[in-house]
């Protein structure tokens, strides 16, 4: 997965206040890649080297997230690549999605944000009636090997993202312009464990009526089909050679050396870009 050590929001797993609601009382060490998941593959969730994928959760949130590994099926086809069904695809796009705005949280950035991810997370996991967030896509593929990344690199699709202050908006909240400054939201986050890649990507502004359509098209470049929201037909997720580099890099916010057909018109337009 696609992680940075730099911010962590418990450094001590386990201990300290709740990640999502920031309660001392009864601390419980998460994983946030369940230890199920990583017993499948004969990994000792408890390595040291796993202490990235950990935060502390307090115990009802604990006990509420756990709900979201607890798909025997969907286990499976990450950890096999069967079965591929209508409802491992919709249990394996949400599991992306929680999972992604969990690291989020820990990290301090994602393609949502921190606030954004605890506000969500809380709805879903305090009142159990939250749903995916609005306009979050992922994509996936089943991996039959990892190879190299492409040579020569592949130029990176630039997006405009809700809640990115990079992003101007106007009196419409229309994207205006473009600020180039470090903040905290990604483009897209990368998951690549057993017989599955995943890439979560934000909320995008739209660069024209068929945005979502070149959205899939360039997800599809490397070797990705979207399986939130999902079609009417099901992807077929032919086993593929996946570049986990090439997926975690497929999109970007930063514009700079970019293909920016996905950006609005009106940061298309910008002199500066």
């Amino acid at each position: 997965m696609s992680t940075t050590t730099a911010h962590k929001a418990t450094p001590d797993p386990g201990s300290g206040p709740c990640l999502l609601c920031g309660a001392l009382a009864d601390p419980t060490l998460e994983h946030i890649i369940p230890q199920t998941l990583w017993k499948r593959f004969g990994i000792d969730p408890n390595r040291e080297d796993l202490a990235q994928f950990w935060t502390t959760l307090c115990d009802p949130h604990n006990q509420a997230t756990s709900a979201l590994h607890m798909r025997p099926d969907m286990m499976s086809l990450i950890e096999t690549g069967e079965p591929v069904t209508r409802k491992t695809l919709d249990h394996l796009g949400d599991w992306a999605v929680w999972v992604t705005l969990l690291f989020a949280l820990e990290r301090g950035s994602g393609v949502l944000g921190a606030e954004t991810s605890r506000e969500l997370l809380l709805r879903r996991f305090s009142t159990g009636h939250g749903g995916t967030p609005k306009g979050v896509r992922v994509y996936a593929a089943r991996v039959a090997d990892y190879v190299e990344p492409a040579d020569p690199p592949r130029v990176p699709y630039a997006l405009a993202l809700h809640g990115d202050s990079r992003v101007y908006l106007d009196a419409h909240r229309r994207p205006s312009g473009f600020s180039i400054q470090t903040g905290p939201i990604n483009a897209s986050e990368s998951i690549g464990i057993g017989k599955v890649v995943l890439l979560v990507v934000g909320r995008t502004y739209p660069s024209g009526p068929d945005h979502d359509d070149r959205l899939d098209q360039a997800a599809a470049q490397v070797g990705l089909e979207r399986i939130r929201p999902l079609g009417a037909a099901l992807p077929a997720l032919n086993p593929a050679r996946i570049s986990m580099t090439d997926v975690s890099k497929v999109f970007t916010v930063i514009p700079f050396g970019a293909d920016m057909s996905l950006m609005p018109e009106r940061i298309r337009a910008l002199p500066s870009l």
